[in-house]
């Protein structure tokens, strides 16, 4: 099942190879791109040249700048000739154009992130074999065959140059790879060379603290740098939400008092030009503070696909306590247009179409006007989010729940091993004394398998196709149980020493991911409060306040008609040609929108590049900023007799 982010991916590597096949006088192999884009593309692999992403850029520009010029000829049937309108339509193709030149930079910048957050689990593991059996390409083996990411993958590919015989020292290769990733986590470096150097030593005594030096210094070095990063935030986070949450809406509520001085500078276009732009200026600048997050500690990796997911394209919802699929477009626009029926009915009553609503009709529904268009466009957000999102969701709580529950699982194993009982009986006493834990129910299982089957432990926990760790998507649970196979190898006393290794190493690590992800919720629960109290709160409230401006203006022209003055004369007293309305409904989709950025912003800088966060988090934050908005706008216009 292909993701939101690897559609997008192979959309935009299409696009970079249609424009270069039918463009190529727009750039060539030769144009002067930037060092950083080189990098990106080199380390993405997505097979695009440099040239072919400024080819596209250009096409982009190009595209846009026709579009927008069409659409400023064709308003200027409609409208007088505006600066800010022209203006916007003149940044609009530059930013364009930049966000596609950005795209690979930032995508690379969260690939490296993605990749480098495995390195506290990859150490761990090496650690851990290593401490079992000192042999270096026997560990590094064992964590490219049981590990995940990018720096699992580059060792399998030094071992098999070395077993190739492309390559002879392993040492050597395995430096040289320390070298490359230590550009971007120094620790990483220091931690394998450490690492290698262990190695050498002769002493067990002192080669394990050299594993544990190695391992405390990558887990430290995370733990500073994500510390340092988070102190540094405070500042992006607070431009963010002066750029992003107040100052485009007191811009949008000064707008039409500017018009009254003579100009027309307010109108529903130019106000959904300049919030279009808020939009692209705050997405930029979150992706460059997203793109300098250190690397902490990878997500639980869940599987591409199982039985239990929809079909690609399907929403999965739980109704009347079943759990149902529906094609997720069509659902989704069902769900906008009902909710938002009465704000449509609203806006055809303010057409010349006005005859074909009833009247009564038109009058229930000035009640609602535009927000539930509002309505409609929010909860048809949250519900293709949660709609995509929450299997995966709980399927990752319960993979961490029984990771968590491991740690201490396999120190009881320990214990009763060191006791002198059997392998068998460690795990039929686990499972008696663990009840209610998913840990405890993987052992039950395992131990029923063994006494039914007769069979091996190995085969228990790891047969195919009956073994219990067959339907556990835990790469960690996966790996604690394939070095507690290896160390029984060695004798009983060695296996429960190595459990009680493996429980405090992960442990240790478990502590250490749990700190830093503290540390993120502090600095980053400012801009969490902003996506679903702050902005709604402060949108409903300009809102109000621009219908009270527009009521006394309306008070103002009428008094001066009393009094025998001619509104239409007075030029520094333009009637602005927006209503409140039209206000409300552009507002509340920027309100919105802005939301969806924030939270996104929020979830990649806690969680890192997981898509199912953020989409949860969607879910769970635009329904609260909508009961805050609507709570807002009605509490204000009472308040303020609006």
């Amino acid at each position: 099942m292909a993701t939101h982010e690897s559609k997008i991916r192979e959309i935009y590597v299409e696009a970079c190879k249609w424009c270069s096949i039918h463009f190529p006088q727009l750039a060539s192999r030769d144009t002067n791109v930037t060092d950083e884009l080189k990098k990106s593309l080199k380390f993405l692999k997505w097979g695009v040249k440099p040239y072919e992403v400024v080819i596209f850029s250009r096409v982009a520009l190009i595209i846009s700048a026709v579009v927008l010029l069409l659409i400023n000829l064709i308003a200027l049937s409609f409208i007088p000739p505006s600066i800010i309108i022209i203006s916007i339509s003149a940044i609009i193709p530059f930013l364009i154009a930049h966000l596609i030149t950005e795209f690979p930079k930032t995508e690379a910048a969260l690939e490296r992130i993605d990749a480098l957050s495995y390195a506290p689990t990859l150490l761990t593991q090496i650690v851990i074999f290593l401490k079992q059996n000192p042999n270096l390409e026997r560990a590094l083996q064992f964590v490219s065959n049981y590990s995940e990411g990018r720096i699992s993958k580059e060792i399998r590919d030094v071992l098999w140059k070395c077993l190739m015989g492309y390559k002879t020292n392993l040492k050597e290769e395995l430096g040289k790879l320390a070298q490359t990733w230590g550009e971007y986590l120094l620790e990483l470096k220091r931690s394998l060379y450490l690492i290698i150097a262990s190695m050498s030593e002769k002493n067990e005594v002192k080669r394990n603290q050299s594993l544990d030096r190695a391992l405390k210094i990558a887990l430290d070095g995370v733990v500073n740098k994500v510390r340092d990063y988070a102190n540094k935030l405070y500042l992006p986070t607070l431009f963010l939400f002066s750029f992003g949450t107040v100052l485009p809406l007191v811009i949008i509520s000064l707008l039409p008092i500017f018009s009254f001085l003579g100009g027309e500078f307010a109108s529903p276009f130019q106000m959904f030009l300049i919030l279009s732009v808020s939009l692209l200026i705050i997405y930029f600048y979150s992706n460059k503070i997203i793109s300098k997050r250190p690397p902490s500690f990878t997500n639980i990796q869940l599987p591409k696909w199982l039985p239990t997911y929809p079909k690609e394209g399907n929403l999965k919802l739980i109704i009347g306590g079943k759990e149902i699929e529906f094609p997720a477009l069509p659902y989704v626009l069902l769900i906008f247009i009902t909710i938002s029926f009465p704000g449509i009915f609203y806006l055809l009553s303010e057409t010349p179409f006005v005859s074909l609503i009833p009247n009564f009709l038109t009058n229930m529904i000035k009640g609602f006007n535009t927000l539930t268009i509002i309505w409609g466009f929010g909860i048809a957000i949250a519900i293709y989010s949660y709609g995509t999102s929450w299997y995966k969701k709980k399927l990752r709580d319960e993979i961490k729940q029984l990771e968590n529950e491991a740690i201490d699982g396999m120190y009881h194993l320990a214990s009763r091993i060191d006791e002198g009982r059997s392998p068998e009986e460690a795990i039929k006493h686990v499972s008696e004394n663990m009840p209610n834990t998913k840990f405890g129910e993987l052992m039950k299982k395992t131990y029923k398998i063994l006494r039914s089957r007769h069979t091996t432990l190995e085969n228990a926990l790891f047969n195919p196709e009956y073994g219990s760790l067959r339907d556990v998507h835990s790469t960690n649970v996966k790996v604690m149980f394939r070095v507690f196979l290896i160390s029984l190898k060695k004798g009983v006393k060695n296996s429960a020493q190595m459990l009680f290794t493996i429980s405090n190493h992960y442990d240790q690590l478990n502590r250490t991911e749990e700190k830093l992800k503290t540390t993120l919720r502090n600095a980053l629960s400012m801009m969490r409060t902003t996506a679903s109290i702050f902005a709604p709160v402060i949108t409903g409230i300009v809102i109000t306040l621009q219908q009270l401006i527009q009521d006394g203006l309306r008070s103002v022209k009428e008094g001066l008609g009393n009094l025998g003055y001619q509104y239409l004369n007075l030029s520094f007293l333009t009637t602005p040609n927006f209503s409140a309305e039209s206000l409300q409904l552009i507002a509340g989709i920027y309100m919105l929108l802005l939301a969806v950025l924030l939270i996104r912003y929020v979830s990649i800088l806690e969680y890192g590049k997981d898509g199912v966060m953020v989409s949860y988090e969607v879910a769970r934050n635009i329904p609260i900023a909508l009961f805050v908005f609507t709570f807002t706008l009605i509490g204000s216009r009472i308040a303020l007799g609006v």
